[in-house]
């Protein structure tokens, strides 16, 4: 069982979105501008009170509003702070069609790792959550505090985490092993350099960027992050079109 790297800080909170989104309709699933029935509740929490119980269906299996709601509720978190950056309202509506999507990608993935009998055992689920509290900075106790506070209690954290390592090796079982070439190595570098450059030119500060033999092994594990996400979402996808699934927002 390979190791997890991806659930970091308050982030880790359930969904292939972590496998960056697995939404199978392929568009851009950042949330737009607001509609007028959203506004109501920007200044606070959002509203759940119209999520029906079942969210969703797939393939006889039931998502549950108890399901969706914790990673809603989190995700509009995080969009309301990039909006009050950015000057624009949080697409509630939207952001629901979202969720929901990552959970039905997420069920899909792992129903087909159930087929095939992938499984993860209790040592690989305690073994994450040490690894996701480490990224987290917090200590194990800290960290399921805090998921506590996101609607998640200890069961919840091990069945999410259980479920991502299964979706891990499914990825895995189904493409191998990612490879990664010199060439794209060095344009993903190229990015980072300019990205480091424009955020020190706009504080009038010098960049210091590392060199690229320093950074190799970071920018290795991104690009194999991004070909496994852009896999996952595509594989996702192929589910989807085979199988039975009814969302009921």
């Amino acid at each position: 069982m390979p190791k997890t790297k991806w659930w970091v800080g308050l982030a880790v909170s359930l969904s292939v979105a972590a496998l960056a989104g697995c939404g199978s309709s392929g568009e851009d699933s950042g949330p737009a501008v607001t509609s007028p029935a959203a506004e109501a509740s920007q200044d606070g929490a959002p509203n759940t009170a119209d999520i029906p119980d079942v969210v969703a269906e797939v393939n006889g299996e039931t998502i549950t509003k108890d399901d969706f709601v914790p990673l809603y509720e989190t995700q509009y978190q995080q969009m309301m702070m990039q909006a009050q950056q950015g000057g624009q309202p949080v697409d509630e509506e939207g952001l629901k069609k979202q969720t929901a999507e990552n959970l039905v990608s997420t069920k899909l993935l792992s129903q087909e790792a159930d087929k095939r009998g992938i499984e993860a055992t209790d040592d690989d689920v305690s073994t994450a959550l040490d690894e996701t509290a480490q990224a987290s900075q917090m200590s194990k106790d800290d960290f399921l505090a805090a998921m506590a506070d996101q609607g998640m209690d200890e069961k919840k954290v091990h069945e999410e985490l259980r479920t991502q390592l299964k979706i891990e090796d499914l990825i895995a079982d189904e493409f191998g092993e990612f490879e990664v070439t010199d060439e794209e190595i060095g344009a993903a570098y190229q990015r980072a350099k300019d990205q480091q450059e424009q955020m020190a030119s706009q504080s009038g500060q010098e960049a210091q960027v590392p060199s690229l033999d320093e950074m190799r092994p970071q920018l290795e594990e991104q690009v194999k992050g991004e070909k496994s996400t852009e896999a996952t979402q595509k594989f996702a996808g192929e589910l989807r079109d085979k199988g039975d699934v009814t969302i009921n927002l």
